[in-house]
Parts: C-alpha cells; structure tokens; sequence
C-alpha cells in the first residue's frame, strides 16, 4: 500500500496546534475564573464567575487595584491573565470585611436641588425656634389677584411643628394637573426663627387645571425671614394659634399661607 508521508505530517502538525491550543485555553479559562472568583469575595462586581473575560471583569480589577491604591505590574489583559491571578493572590488584604465603595462626587447645591427636585434648607445662618412644638394643626394656601383682591382658595391639610420645622401631613390640592400630597410632604422645607419668621420654600401650584390641559410643575417660592401679615384679619377662637404670611408670585396675584393650631 502506497504511503502518503506529506499528508501524515500536515495531519500530525493539525492535531498537535489543536492539542496545544486546547491547552492554553483551558489554562486560560482557569486563570481568569480565579481573577472573578478573587473579585466576587468584593464589592467589585466581576459579573458571573465563568472564565469568559469581558468588560465588568477588566473594569471590576481596575476597579479594585484603585480603590486599594494597588499597582499592578502587568497590563489588565486576559492574555496576562496567569499573572494578574497570581498577583491578586499575593496581596494580604482582609477580603471577607466589610468594603465600602467611596465616589468623589462635585455638585452645586443647585444642581442637586434641581435634580432631586427638593430644597435643601441652609440652617447654618438660621437661629431656629427649637423649643416651638405644635400639633394638631391645620393650613390654608391661597392667591390673592393684585387687582380685583378676590381670593381662592388653592390648597388645604394639616401639618404639626416640631422643634420649629414644620412637616406637612395629608392635604388636598384643589388646582388638579401634577398636584398630589407628596408634593408638600416630600419638597416643603420650613422652619420658623425668632419672632415666628418663616424660612426655607414650599411646592406651589397656582394655577388651575382642566382635563385635557397641559399639566405644569409647581413653583418654588422661597421665604427668608418672611415677616407675619398682621393685617390678616385672625380667628375669634382664642384657642387657634394663627399665623399667616403672605409671598410674591408674578405680576398679577400673590400667595397666602394661612397656619392655625389648637394651642397647647
């Protein structure tokens, strides 16, 4: 029988290539299994513990090396990954405590404002009525129009003081559109200073709403050290404790917000 010597060669060389390669790759996949197993014992999510190296795995090690302040001698690559492997084991840093991930974060106040949609209340400059408790309390917000004086009514609910913050408790908006409860319950920051002078902002809706219209945003009005409208006519119950306050809108209404409470 006719032998084919060239063709037993080339077919030698093939299977010996895939052998090896076979090899390096199972080596391979074993040693970026320990780089993700190493990182999953962190809080630097490697993604799923399977050999396949990817993006979360690179980023998770970077990740970590810089958190820890680590210098890895070898490039984050999964061709080096036998080395990083043995890197990683080398150093003696305790991996089953707790680990907290820290973030640099630079924002403006206004910008936070802005996009947690909440006033955050300097009190800093502000020397609160810490010793002014109130409860079972109840308040009105309403617009006055600049020309004809006539008054409605835009808001009502009940709120209590504590330590002279005032938190807003269930209320009713009656303009419609976005206006709901949490509004008031969620974004209101007000405090009262010396002399009952009101500090900080609240929601305001002062428009009313039909089905079909286009829904606005509240308004952001701002109070600093806004002073009682003793022209406010009070309530003949010497028992309601009142105070009202009165804030600028736009050009054609303004804003009341009418506090009462049974004295204490």
């Amino acid at each position: 029988m006719k032998s084919f010597p060239k063709i037993e060669k080339v077919f030698f060389i093939i299977c010996t290539s895939i052998a090896i390669a076979s090899f390096v790759a199972t080596k391979t996949f074993a040693n970026v299994r320990c780089i993700q197993s190493f990182l999953s014992e962190t809080v630097f999510d490697p993604g799923p513990v399977d050999g396949a190296w990817g993006k979360k795995t690179a980023t998770a090690l970077k990740d970590y090396a810089s958190y820890h302040q680590l210098t890895l001698k070898t490039e984050i690559d999964r061709k080096n990954a036998a080395a990083l492997c043995t890197e990683l084991k080398a150093f003696q840093l305790p991996l089953k405590a707790p680990l907290v991930r820290r973030f640099d974060i630079n924002i403006v106040l206004k910008d936070l404002e802005e996009f947690t949609g909440r006033k955050h209340l300097d009190l800093s400059n502000i020397n609160v009525m810490t010793m002014l408790n109130q409860n079972r309390c109840w308040f009105w917000i309403s617009r006055q129009q600049i020309e004809t004086k006539w008054i409605e009514e835009l808001a009502r609910g009940e709120f209590s003081v504590e330590t002279g913050r005032i938190k807003f408790g269930k209320n009713w908006w009656n303009t419609g559109g976005l206006a709901d409860s949490s509004y008031l319950q969620e974004q209101a920051a007000l405090v009262f200073s010396d002399d009952f002078l009101l500090n900080g902002s609240i929601p305001y809706f002062h428009l009313f709403v039909s089905p079909g219209e286009i829904a606005e945003r509240p308004l952001q009005i701002d109070f600093e050290k806004t002073q009682e409208d003793n022209t406010w006519p009070k309530h003949i119950n010497k028992l309601i404790w009142q105070r009202v306050y009165r804030f600028d809108v736009d050009h054609w209404q303004t804003g009341i917000l009418d506090l009462r409470c049974r004295a204490n």
